[in-house]
């Protein structure tokens, strides 16, 4: 699979501040990607970096297979639709407006236009003043600028904010489409990371501006998720017979709690326990959610 976007050794210096403090963070082609980090982490200054907006103090931002340079970053621009922290638009105009504003700016088409209303849903409020759309309606248009002529890689910084129930599912499922139906990559950001759960392949964690954690949430709840609790007839006796390490277990009124141990480790604990006598009455994983393990993940590094 090709790289879209690879960031190597970049750092993103303000005064004596170091924002950004990346190694190596990688974005291959088709994926939905998912940054996420507390507020300050570094998200949207990654985001800025990768979107031309901002210059890296230092390393290399690649988007394609090019390395951006100031000779050809505008080019590599119109292979980018971006909405990073607000929608940019002229309240005085219309929603169609303002959309053929960008069309003239990227070199797109009428249809080009056409298309991207109609996804969001603005078709029957393309001619109505931007400064009458409603925060969600705002927030609509700005995906749509992001998405019209079908760029090669899409940026959106928080798309489902200000968005209702129903809206911000619509707005998942567009963003789900996009790697097949437009042949896209995808990098969103979001500090709902329940929204981030429902959409995104592979998520990058961001802390002090550095990069915690990058990979699918799958890897990443089985490296840190995933406690086993273990309910006896006799936890304390249980505790005693299986010797395991203090810090592995903890006892709880729902049993013992144990670091998530490999099946065969697990399969030999409850085997002794049957052979001394000890009624099991129920095993089972105790799993937390995204936002729960990130909040512990984080906790001792960013916050």
């Amino acid at each position: 699979m090709a790289t879209m976007i690879e960031l190597k050794d970049v750092k993103k210096v303000f005064g004596k501040q170091v924002a950004v403090d990346l190694s190596d963070l990688r974005l291959e082609q088709g994926e939905i990607y998912g940054l996420i980090g507390p507020n300050g982490a570094g998200k949207s200054t990654i985001m800025k970096m990768i979107c031309g907006l901002l210059e890296p103090s230092s390393g290399q931002v690649t988007v394609a297979g090019v390395a951006m340079s100031e000779a050809n970053r505008i080019g590599i621009l119109k292979q980018i639709g971006s909405l990073i922290e607000e929608p940019a638009y002229y309240d005085n105009l219309t929603g169609l407006e303002n959309m053929q504003i960008l069309k003239e700016l990227k070199g797109l088409t009428d249809q080009d236009v056409t298309e991207a209303l109609a996804i969001v849903r603005l078709t029957d409020h393309q001619n109505k003043r931007v400064k009458h759309y409603s925060l969600g309606m705002k927030q609509r248009l700005g995906i749509a600028m992001a998405i019209m002529g079908r760029p090669k890689l899409i940026v959106l910084d928080e798309p489902t904010n200000g968005l209702d129930p129903q809206a911000r599912e619509e707005i998942r499922k567009l963003i789900r489409s996009l790697p097949e139906k437009f042949q896209t990559t995808v990098m969103i950001s979001s500090h709902a990371l329940d929204e981030i759960e429902k959409m995104v392949t592979q998520i990058g964690i961001i802390g002090k501006g550095k990069l915690l954690y990058q990979g699918t949430i799958r890897q990443f709840k089985s490296q840190h998720s995933g406690q086993i609790c273990l309910k006896t007839s006799a936890d304390d006796k249980a505790l005693a017979l299986l010797k395991l390490d203090a810090s592995r277990v903890q006892v709880t009124e729902q049993g013992l709690m144990l670091s998530n141990y490999p099946d065969d480790v697990v399969a030999d604990l409850v085997k002794r326990l049957v052979l001394a006598d000890i009624a099991v009455y129920r095993i089972f994983e105790v799993n937390k959610s995204l936002e729960e393990l990130f909040i512990d993940f984080t906790a001792s590094d960013v916050l």
